[in-house]
């Protein structure tokens, strides 16, 4: 159980060092198709991927849970949102992450 919990935390950590990669090569800072976006789509993306595989306990665990879920941020999406200006802006940013998340995540599951 230690060893499967220490790959987890193991991939974790390689996904969220994948986003911040990213992040700070992405030059759209301010715009709405920020690096955040960017990550979370293709996070999306592939995880519906991942959820038209045969991947069950460790592997789904090790793959979504750890280096997926270390890629994808949601906390940075809400700081973006915040930073839209008008409460109208900020539901708009969110629910537009939203909404392209979840088609990438059909897009990706269509492609299994």
């Amino acid at each position: 159980m230690w060893l499967k919990l220490f790959l987890i935390m193991l991939l974790t950590g390689c996904g969220a060092s994948l986003r911040s990669l990213l992040l700070m090569l992405w030059p759209l800072r301010n715009a709405y198709l920020t690096g955040v976006f960017l990550v979370n789509l293709t996070g999306s993306f592939v995880l519906g991927l991942c959820a038209g595989l045969p991947l069950v306990g460790e592997s789904a665990l090790m793959i979504e849970t750890g280096l997926l879920g270390g890629f994808t941020t949601f906390s940075s999406m809400m700081t973006e949102s915040a930073t839209r200006g008008s409460w109208q802006k900020q539901g708009a940013y969110l629910l537009l992450q939203i909404m392209a998340g979840f088609a990438a995540f059909t897009l990706g599951y269509c492609f299994h």
